[in-house]
């Protein structure tokens, strides 16, 4: 399938917009030069992502498809090898007086290890914590333990008066006993009560007196009857107040009324009835005068009776009868209790009663003054105080009755009831207590509930820890069953460095012992080089990981290798390129339809790859191709001296300030010390800082011009953006110490510089055109040769 895998099209990182690439020609491998930035990390990540089975290994905001698309079952044939690569698969440490090496999966194994020590550390802190507030919590002289309130319940439920002299009242025991914490915790699940303390105190008093008065008491038997006497007075006002007709009466007749009436203020004397009785009943004799009755005397009074009470007065002397009778006194028994029991409740009744019977009797008299003057209304019989005074007797009389009913029914339960008069007491013993200590127990409460949660977190942190502890047993045991090809890799290490002994790794426990020339070295002194070696050589051996000798190859697989041999030393760089020959053949011969993709950012790499790609292909073409501007431009190689003549060159006519290669920006002064490096070794045999300063060189330069020249700084450009500096500073770091117009002037003065000492070398490398812009620069050159002579005069004045 690799085979057919020509294009891709990737998105973030170097490449703002998706960009379509094609990495492969025709060729099973496939060389890439691109500069540092050009984007050559990217396209190694991208095609990382296409091949990660987990989530968790996709770089983010970084898409990458190819053309085709790669199968599932092929994503375990996609092997990457770059700086992650070697940062994830590559562990170099310190174990006594040995340095250890983990690969591969011991490297991700250590790191779960170390980081489950570090959570086991962590919840072993937690857990110590916690232990520490638990033990606390268990002080009961700490007021933050729930011991502490539990003690100042139960000191306060047995002072004197208190819950306990109450319950042992109410048991019959007369000895003292400790309160058990479930007791305390059973009066903290009752809920606060409503009422006050002081309310709370009163019932319960009353109760208990009731308990000790209804102690062998018979129950009472106490009824009344319902209140009869009329809710208001508005109907008996509205009566008193209607007037009657009055008849004409004779001189006889009322000398009779006038009789009647003074007879009827007299109790012992007879009405107006008594005489219609005494007429019905033929009485022979006056009951008054004892003078016989004869029967005109009879028919005269009841001719005169019968005119004076004519109908409306006979209906209206029947209501009024009707009212007086309905306003009657209440006379009731009162109920009798043993020792007082309820004396308020009775008095109160009493009272009460009373002051309803004085206000009935006054509206009787009102009834009784009509009746006697039945023709005369009586305008407002009754006063506004009056009727709040009959209002406020009927509703302090049913008040009263109705209190005295409860008071009756209460004892005589408790009489016939002592048990649930008992369980009363003691429930309200306990909301009493429970009233009493409500602050202490909010506080026992949260003390408890901290006790509670402190335990549930031991709990938890105690399951973490033992999972942890079972976790680190467990990926140690994997770790140490973890095994590699080391002869496979100390054979390839042999490859690199020409030497079975330079570097050889020996089995550990769950990793490797690393030697140098048989001894042992500490990790700060194995150079970068060698551990890209170690990464590169384990890279090849987890090609075939589980595979027989002659499985080895056979399956396709695709390979990305970005700048295998970045820093390494010149004699190292001949053996990491034996090395990748010797791989690369193995990989294109073993199965053809597998490809290898080679990126490096190293001029003098690339061309050796290239060599090596010839070598096994049998080719003998110099193509490959650059990354430059995101876009992959095929190349033919060359003269690497030229290449950097033309860098500098371009870098030079580049006047722009702003959109300007950023990536040459960066590099431009190791490029330029390079090139006058190999300028100056060929030419003349000497390093350039030497070149620059001889006499016969500087003569070549115009008499005008060569004090400039001669004082011209250039290793400060030179070298001090000079990547052999990347120990001491980054790179970035140093592209602020110099200026770009400063940078663009040095590579003009070079170039200035080469034309003047050695023209025909300088044409042989750059066509006619830039030959001209170059001389073009010469203008400019004045203006800093004029500088540069007024420094010196400012200098000299300064001077004297």
């Amino acid at each position: 399938m690799f085979e057919k895998l020509k294009k891709i099209k990737i998105k973030g990182g170097c490449f703002d917009t998706e960009t379509e690439l094609e990495l492969f020609k025709k060729d099973a491998i496939s060389v890439v030069y691109g500069r540092n930035g050009s984007g050559k990390s990217t396209i190694a990540r991208g095609i990382r992502n296409l091949a990660a089975e987990n989530a968790v290994d996709v770089v983010a905001d970084l898409t990458v498809s190819t053309q085709p698309a790669i199968p599932n079952g092929l994503n375990n044939s996609v092997f990457v090898f770059d700086e992650e690569f070697v940062d994830k698969q590559l562990k170099v440490a310190k174990d006594g007086i040995d340095t250890i090496v983990m690969l591969g999966e011991q490297v991700g194994l250590e790191e779960q290890i170390l980081k489950a020590k570090q959570e086991l550390a962590q919840f072993e802190q937690e857990k110590r914590a916690l232990e520490a507030v638990k033990e606390k919590l268990e002080n009961a002289e700490d007021e933050a333990s729930p011991y502490y309130f539990l003690n100042l319940v139960r000191k306060g439920l047995t002072e004197f008066g208190g819950w306990l002299d109450t319950y042992n009242e109410i048991k019959g025991r007369n000895e003292s006993y400790a309160i058990t914490e479930s007791q305390v915790l059973k009066l903290l699940k009752l809920e606060e009560p409503e009422e006050t303390y002081d309310e709370l105190g009163l019932r319960l008093k009353d109760d208990l007196k009731l308990y000790h008065d209804s102690t062998n008491a018979r129950a009472v038997d106490w009824t009344t009857e319902p209140i009869r006497v009329p809710s208001s007075l508005d109907k008996i006002t509205a009566l008193l107040n209607t007037p009657l007709e009055k008849p004409e009466f004779s001189e006889r007749e009322r000398r009779l009324m006038s009789l009647i009436a003074m007879i009827s203020q007299h109790p012992q004397h007879f009405s107006k009835k008594n005489t219609q009785e005494m007429l019905h009943e033929r009485w022979e004799f006056c009951p008054l005068c004892l003078r016989e009755i004869e029967n005109r005397d009879r028919k005269d009074i009841q001719n005169t009776l019968k005119h004076i009470l004519n109908k409306q007065s006979i209906n209206f002397e029947r209501n009024l009868s009707k009212y007086q009778k309905a306003f009657v006194e209440i006379d009731i028994n009162f109920p009798e209790f043993p020792n007082f029991l309820y004396e308020n409740e009775v008095y109160r009744a009493k009272v009460a009663l009373e002051e309803l019977n004085k206000i009935i009797a006054h509206i009787r008299r009102i009834i009784e003054l009509r009746r006697r003057n039945i023709y005369e209304a009586i305008e407002n019989p009754f006063s506004e105080e009056d009727r709040i005074a009959y209002s406020n007797a009927q509703f302090n009389w049913k008040k009263t009755r109705d209190e005295l009913r409860r008071c009756v029914r209460k004892f005589n339960k408790a009489v016939n009831n002592r048990q649930g008069l008992e369980n009363r007491i003691i429930n309200e013993n306990n909301l009493l207590a429970r009233k009493q200590f409500a602050p202490v127990f909010e506080s026992l409460q949260k003390a408890e509930e901290r006790m509670h949660s402190t335990q549930n977190a031991i709990k938890v942190v105690e399951s973490r820890v033992y999972k942890e502890q079972i976790l680190i047993n467990f990926l140690k045991h994997q770790k140490d069953r973890t095994d590699i090809a080391l002869d496979y890799i100390n054979q390839e290490l042999q490859y690199v460095f020409y030497s079975d002994k330079k570097i050889v790794l020996e089995q550990g426990v769950g990793c490797y012992i690393m030697k140098v020339n048989g001894n042992s070295v500490k990790p700060n002194k194995i150079s970068v080089g060698e551990r890209n070696a170690l990464a590169l050589c384990y890279f090849f051996a987890a090609l075939n990981v589980g595979k027989t000798e002659v499985e080895k190859y056979k399956s396709e697989s695709l390979l990305v290798i970005d700048d295998p041999v970045s820093s390494f030393d010149y004699g190292n760089r001949v053996g990491v390129m034996s090395l990748l020959r010797y791989q690369f053949c193995n990989i294109v011969k073993g199965n053809a339809n597998s490809r290898i993709l080679v990126m490096s950012h190293d001029l003098r790499s690339v061309f050796d790859l290239i060599k090596v790609r010839n070598d096994i292909l049998g080719k003998s073409d110099k193509l490959f191709l650059e990354l430059v501007n995101r876009k992959l431009e095929e190349k033919r190689a060359q003269n690497e001296y030229k290449k950097l003549l033309d860098q500098v060159y371009a870098y030079a006519a580049d006047d722009r300030e702003k959109e300007y290669d950023e990536v040459l920006e960066i590099s431009i002064g190791n490029i330029m010390r390079r090139m006058m490096e190999a300028f100056s070794s060929f030419c003349y045999n000497e390093s350039f800082e030497k070149m620059v300063r001889k006499e016969d060189v500087l003569a070549l330069i115009p008499d005008k011009k060569r004090e400039y020249y001669d004082n011209l700084m250039w290793r400060l450009v030179l070298n001090g953006e000079s990547h052999e500096e990347e120990d001491v500073y980054s790179l970035d770091n140093m592209v602020c110490f110099y200026t770009r117009k400063e940078k663009l002037n040095t590579a003009k003065s070079l170039l200035l510089f080469l034309m003047y000492i050695n023209r025909p070398h300088l044409a042989a490398y750059l066509d006619d055109a830039s030959l001209g812009v170059i001389k073009g620069w010469q203008k400019e050159e004045k203006g800093w040769i004029k500088k540069s002579e007024s420094v010196k005069n400012e200098g000299r004045t300064q001077e004297k």
